[in-house]
């Protein structure tokens, strides 16, 4: 028998153990890199997480800070240029600090619109003590019309303004004002109108006369604990323009709520009267700035204006002349203006009907008339009468009686420009008085920043904002940058 022949040995015995050795290093040499790139891409997501959730919350910072405009224009006005005043934001789930300065600010008017603070036209009268700004210097000059000359119809510098009448509404709205429902809070409210009765606000209930013009034929008179606010503006009130056209209780049906702020115009008999009535409690009034669109046709001519009469002396149903009182005091009579800027000429006051103020300045024997605008504070208590915008009254007296002593706690400032027959004071003044015209900053510019802390990279959100001082604003630039 044959022997069997041996097997051959295997040649590629422990090959495949190669070619595994092989795929793995082939495999590490990709799968490494690999796992390192993902680990970048992981911690690089995260990172860009914290930097996207950084970079919402320096912006919601931002956006909450300006969430409430007439605030943050009280807060930051307390800035500078070099001084930050940080401002108080929410937990937003990070660190962060927001702070703002004041890069710029802006006056109600500007050097070409600056008129003259004061003017009397009464022969013989003198400029009021805490006068204010540049005066007229012929104010109570014996050449009675002098002054005429230098009037202009719009505010311009070194003149005298001596505003046309807006056009009014002749509804006649309810001289006890309306009262907003309970869920609104405790609030009565005025609206745009003619008034022909008398008008009294004396108790505490806080009272609201919307925007617009008002014109008044007998008097109006703010007493006791009375809490007033005239139009809407920097000066919040019990309501609103729009809360009080649509929510107060049996409304006019058409309010006549027109711009911001307020215009009070008195022909006839009216007149304002402010007063404590010698009580431990006296009356807060405050007028708004009246600001109006300039498309706005027959009420541009009230912009700015927060009082005015109308003037001259009626001459029959339709039509009025000026006030002549020889060596005393002269007056053009007052026009009403509808169209302003299309070259329709001004109205006759009578026609567009308006009656001439008979609150008149007159000489021994005759009684002297009552002041236009009288304020009279000779109790214990505080009072307050604040009118920021132009009271024109030129044939028309402005009092203000102070009781002996009773200084203290009260404040009259007729501060937006005043034309008048005469300004007559008491020995004792108010313990703030301003008369005259102060060029109030009414709109500032401020840089506000937002940066996050105690993470990197921190986020620095950066706006520049314009402010109004009744709450309007506008977002100049905005930039969100990694530091």
């Amino acid at each position: 028998m044959r022997k069997p022949r041996p097997a051959r040995p295997v040649r590629d015995k422990g090959s495949a153990l190669m070619l595994c050795i092989v795929f793995v290093l082939l495999g590490s040499l990709l799968l490494v890199p690999l796992l390192r790139y993902t680990a970048t891409v992981i911690r690089a997501n995260g990172q860009q997480r914290t930097k996207i959730n950084a970079a919402e919350v320096a912006r919601g910072a931002l956006r909450t800070s300006m969430a409430s405009p007439e605030a943050l224009y009280d807060v930051c006005s307390n800035s500078g240029l070099h001084t930050a005043v940080e401002l108080a934001v929410p937990d937003l789930g990070m660190p962060v600090h927001v702070e703002c300065t004041t890069v710029k600010s802006a006056t109600e008017l500007n050097s070409s619109e600056l008129r003259l603070a004061m003017a009397t036209t009464v022969a013989g009268s003198v400029l009021p003590q805490g006068l204010v700004g540049t005066p007229y210097a012929d104010s109570g000059s014996l050449d009675t019309s002098a002054w005429i000359a230098q009037t202009t119809s719009e505010s311009q510098a070194g003149m005298i303004f001596l505003p046309q009448l807006p056009s009014h509404a002749l509804n006649h709205p309810a001289t006890g004002g309306y009262m907003m429902p309970s869920w609104a809070g405790t609030c009565r409210v005025f609206f745009p109108g003619t008034y022909s009765e008398p008008v009294l606000v004396n108790d505490a209930t806080p009272t609201y006369f919307a925007s617009g013009v008002y014109y008044f034929e007998d008097s109006v008179t703010f007493s006791g604990s009375a809490n007033v606010v005239v139009g809407q503006g920097a000066i919040p009130g019990c309501a609103e323009d729009q809360d009080a056209a649509f929510n107060a209780i049996n409304a006019p049906f058409t309010p006549n709520v027109s711009g911001l702020g307020a215009t009070f115009i008195f022909g006839d008999a009216g007149r304002l009267v402010v007063t404590d009535g010698g009580g431990s409690v006296g009356p807060s009034v405050q007028f708004n700035s009246r600001l109006v669109d300039p498309t706005d046709v027959g009420s541009q001519v009230s912009a700015g204006v927060s009082i005015v009469s109308v003037n001259g002396v009626t001459a029959g149903s339709t039509s009025s002349s000026a006030l002549e009182i020889p060596g005393v005091i002269s007056v053009p009579k007052s026009y009403a203006e509808f169209h302003p800027g299309d070259g329709t000429p001004p109205a006759d006051a009578a026609s567009a009907s308006y009656h001439p103020s008979t609150l008149i300045p007159t000489v021994s024997p005759d009684p002297p008339n009552p002041a236009i605008i009288d304020i009279q504070f000779t109790g214990t208590g505080s009072a307050l009468l604040f009118v920021p915008g132009y009271t024109a009254v030129p044939q028309g007296t402005i009092s203000v009686y102070i009781g002996p002593g009773m200084g203290s706690g009260k404040s009259v400032q007729i501060v937006g420009g005043i034309l008048a027959a005469q300004v007559v004071q008491s020995t004792d003044l108010p313990e703030v008085n301003q008369i005259g015209h102060l060029n109030r900053v009414v709109q500032k510019t401020f840089k506000i920043v937002a940066e996050t802390l105690g993470q990197e990279p921190n986020i620095v959100s950066v706006a520049l904002v314009q402010v109004n001082d009744y709450g309007e604003y506008a977002i100049n630039s905005w930039v969100t940058t990694t530091q």
